[in-house]
């Protein structure tokens, strides 16, 4: 069905009365993704009611409510949400130059911070010439979206992050937008609380990413080593151990290795406390334990050797690897055995007995050692995304093979999800884009999850 004609005309009275706000309102969450929802429920309702104006204003704001914002792409900012059998959501280049100059226009009327920023992005990025205006209306929208927990799991901190990348094209152009809004996150940060969950570690990754904060360095080191303090105290090891990393990594910043070595120590006992937990808990699992000791052992490894014998690290990895050894050998008796049937292998017995029958010792050896040619990359390429499309969840899941006294031998590492495979020029589009599409979906309900 259509959503409207091609020849339909709008004008600033019809998107003040085709019931924007109204929409807005009725979004269950404050995301782009409710937004998008309710206001192209709202314009195909509209539509079928032959408001055709309204209609397309609401489809218009619809699709410019739906993509995805991805800030690390100076040129190319906007994903399309959904790429499905060859189709795919909006994307900027989807607007005409008639809807560009509607989007400029309507701008100054817009009292919705996301909106008004999502759109303001979007005129700043197409309309030519460009108009620096616009930028700056997306960095006061953006920049005004609260910093909290909640807000920055629904598009928050792709909103600040986009404020700070179009900060720094405008350069001077932005006058002190850039301080301000370091300035702000600075501030969040020093003042958040455990309550807060990831939300000063979020911070702390975004300040990182753009190399602000460096004047703060030290009090955003302390800040973090404080939090994480509080976590291990509490128990929650898991979070704890995330904010000793970006502890260590500012007070490296702020050039206090050895403090940053520290951090490196209680992160890495963390796992120790955890495997421990794991072994001795009501359902205890030697094999988990074995991985947290072996975490523990990575995580010693990463002190500078300058400062690795004032914390013991060698003497502490030789006990470390005595755990995990012993963990390892435990888990045998916690795993069952799985048989299959017979597997059938007379033919390439008999083949391999008809390469060397009758020859020399000298060319039999060598018939047998090029009985099998090797591994095809091709053929190992073909069968890993057959495997994918025919077994999604599999590819999901890491796995560890162990020997019979129970030393890891071999690790399957899970299939890394997100920007990164979808930006890669080779494999199938269908597996790239179902990536992406996992990635922000796990990415979503993992911050639902660790609030």
């Amino acid at each position: 069905m259509e959503r409207y004609p091609e020849n339909t005309n709008i004008s600033l009275d019809d998107f003040n009365a085709c019931g924007w706000r109204e929409a807005l309102e009725e979004a269950r969450r404050e995301d782009y993704s409710s937004m998008w929802q309710q206001l192209s429920s709202r314009a195909r309702k509209a539509t079928e009611e032959g408001n055709l104006e309204a209609g397309k204003v609401l489809w218009l704001l619809a699709d410019a409510c739906s993509m995805m914002l991805k800030p690390n792409s100076l040129n190319e900012p906007f994903a399309p949400f959904m790429v499905m059998d060859g189709k795919r959501s909006a994307l900027p280049e989807d607007f005409k130059n008639e809807d560009i100059e509607f989007f400029s226009q309507i701008i100054p009327l817009i009292d919705e911070p996301k909106l008004c920023a999502r759109i303001s992005d979007i005129a700043w990025l197409l309309l030519k010439p460009k108009n620096p205006q616009h930028a700056l209306s997306a960095i006061d929208n953006y920049r005004s979206i609260e910093i909290g927990t909640e807000s920055w799991i629904r598009d928050g901190r792709e909103c600040w992050d986009r404020a700070i990348q179009l900060c720094l094209m405008l350069r001077a152009g932005a006058g002190e937008r850039i301080k301000e809004i370091e300035s702000k996150i600075v501030e969040a940060l020093k003042e958040s609380s455990p309550e807060d969950g990831y939300l000063a570690n979020w911070l702390a990754d975004l300040l990182s990413k753009h190399h602000l904060g460096v004047k703060d360095k030290k009090g955003i080191a302390e800040k973090l080593e404080a939090l994480a303090t509080y976590f291990e105290d509490s128990g929650d090891l898991h979070r704890a151990r995330d904010y000793l990393d970006a502890a260590s990594e500012w007070y490296k910043k702020s050039e206090d290795a050895p403090q940053s070595a520290v951090m490196i120590v209680r992160n890495a006992e963390c796992w120790v406390k955890e495997a421990i937990a794991r072994q001795a808990g009501d359902n205890p699992s030697n094999m988990v334990a074995a991985s947290f000791y072996e975490s523990a052992i990575h995580k010693y490894r990463t002190i500078p050797r300058s400062l690795r014998e004032q914390h013991n690290v060698e003497e502490r990895i030789v006990e470390l690897r005595g755990l995990m050894n012993e963990a390892g050998e435990n888990s045998l008796n916690e795993m069952c055995q799985i048989t299959s049937g017979p597997i059938d292998i007379s033919e390439l017995i008999e083949n391999s007995v008809k390469a060397v029958k009758g020859k020399e010792l000298s060319e039999a050896l060598l018939q047998f050692a090029n009985i099998y040619s090797g591994a095809r990359a091709d053929k190992i390429r073909s069968f890993s995304e057959e495997m994918v499309r025919n077994h999604p969840l599999q590819s999901l899941f890491a796995a560890t093979h162990m020997s019979s006294d129970g030393r890891v031998v071999a690790k399957k590492l899970l299939l890394i999800l997100g920007e990164r495979i979808k930006n890669q020029s080779s494999g199938p589009k269908w597996l790239s884009t179902t990536l992406w599409n996992s990635a922000w979906w796990c990415r979503v309900i993992s911050g639902q999850l660790l609030k």
